[in-house]
């Protein structure tokens, strides 16, 4: 092979017999780069080849995963806005008919309120109707003993039946026309 760096140091021809110009050296040196070429690509190309194509592999898997995982994220997201949206339609509808039926019950109470009213206003008023007909009728009667104990005795004697009715009907006609 060639001399050593050393022996160009020592041999006494100085720095420019470094850079000698040997053609078998050259020859050998180029040999020994194609051999170790040729041992480095026998032993290393395949396992870096293999390596290096399945890194690619693996990053065009992990882009194309990450592609499929942006639309499906996309999807996903424009779904969710449309059950938003219509989660919202369906929402507002539900409170509308609740808001109608709310407004229907509320009228409905009122009509009932006010058709109640209006029975308890009748009956009060029949009963008011046969309070003051009954307190007539005992005004009557107290008109009527009272008529008759003054007119028996005013007149003292005892009134008959008919004597009692003709001025209980008297007062009472007297009574009616100044109520009148």
């Amino acid at each position: 092979m060639g001399r050593p760096i050393s022996h160009f140091m020592y041999s006494g021809k100085g720095a420019d017999a470094m850079f000698e110009f040997n053609p078998v050296d050259i020859g050998i040196t180029i040999v020994n780069l194609l051999v170790l070429f040729l041992i480095l690509r026998k032993l290393l190309w395949k396992p870096v080849s293999e390596f290096l194509e399945k890194r690619r592999q693996l990053i065009n898997d992990d882009l194309d995963n990450a592609q499929r995982n942006r639309e499906e994220a996309q999807k996903l997201l424009e779904e969710h806005r449309q059950l938003v949206a219509q989660n919202k339609g369906e929402a507002a509808k539900i409170i509308d008919n609740a808001v109608r039926q709310a407004d229907l019950r509320k009228d409905e109470i009122i009509a009932q309120a006010g058709q109640e009213a209006a029975a308890l206003l009748e009956r009060e008023k029949a009963e008011i109707a046969q309070e003051q007909a009954k307190v007539m009728q005992e005004l009557r009667e107290d008109i009527s003993n009272l008529s008759v104990a003054v007119a028996e005795k005013m007149l003292a004697r005892n009134l008959t039946a008919q004597d009692q009715e003709a001025i209980f009907t008297a007062v009472l006609e007297e009574l009616e026309s100044h109520a009148n």
